[in-house]
């Protein structure tokens, strides 16, 4: 027989995108979940995760990157977005 444990509770969701800052085209998505008594990342430390992600993948896309920010609900599986890099606004293709 298999048992279930209890769900533990989330203090915070955060993402943010890498970015090419000529285009505005996504290059890599990151969230990081924080369970409640974790220790939450600042945004410094998330953009040096995200980048380091990218640029440890085979292949890495070459070019000027920049980390935008961004609420966690708007990165929705499916959707094409990109990044207005006048605006700095994240931009959901419908």
């Amino acid at each position: 027989m298999l048992s279930a444990g209890s769900t533990l509770p989330v203090q915070s969701v955060k993402a943010c995108v890498v970015y090419d800052s000529e285009t505005g085209e996504i290059h890599h998505q990151h969230k990081v979940l924080t369970l409640v008594g974790g220790r939450e990342p600042g945004e410094g430390e998330m953009a040096e995760h995200a980048i380091r992600a990218l640029r440890t993948r085979r292949n890495p896309p070459v070019g000027k990157f920049d980390v935008l920010h961004v609420a966690p609900g708007l990165l929705e599986t499916g959707k094409k977005c990109r990044v207005d890099v006048k605006n700095k606004t994240l931009v959901v293709d419908a």
